[in-house]
């Protein structure tokens, strides 16, 4: 292969890395209405909020985040949800490791982490946002549910 080739060739993964990581960005930490109308059962996630287990969901809604053990971006996901969670206290913030619960990771059809579903009072999955959520994202999707941040 001659040198031109090889810097052609170059050139050519440069822009497609920058194509795909642009396409990439562009999806990351938007919401995605869910029109499935499931209903999270706590039983079987198995949350715990505060060393104590889940058993309801919070009065207006519930930001119900899923995490792994080695994601950089759930810790300040979740800290941005107990912000929320502090101001608003109808808004209730549940985090799920599924570091080894694959069960959960392919119920929900989760392919990377944070993932967050947003669910109604009922618990009823209203969205999803893939990825670290954006602050505009996560109030239009707040606003929805009745709740102004």
């Amino acid at each position: 292969m001659s040198l031109e080739n090889r810097i052609e060739l170059i050139v050519a993964l440069i822009l497609f890395a920058a194509i795909a990581g642009g396409i990439w960005k562009l999806r990351t930490g938007r919401a995605k209405l869910v029109r499935s109308g499931e209903l999270v059962d706590l039983g079987k996630l198995k949350a715990v909020k505060n060393g104590v287990p889940a058993v309801s969901f919070g009065k207006s809604a519930t930001l119900l985040q899923f995490s792994t053990e080695t994601c950089s971006v759930c810790k300040s996901t979740a800290k941005i949800f107990n912000e929320i969670e502090k101001r608003h206290p109808e808004v209730l913030h549940l985090e799920v490791d599924i570091t080894n619960r694959l069960d959960l990771a392919a119920h929900f059809s989760i392919m990377q982490t944070p993932t967050t579903l947003i669910l109604d009072k009922s618990g009823k999955v209203i969205s999803r946002i893939g990825g670290g959520p954006r602050a505009n994202v996560i109030a239009e999707e707040l606003n929805k549910l009745e709740i102004k941040l």
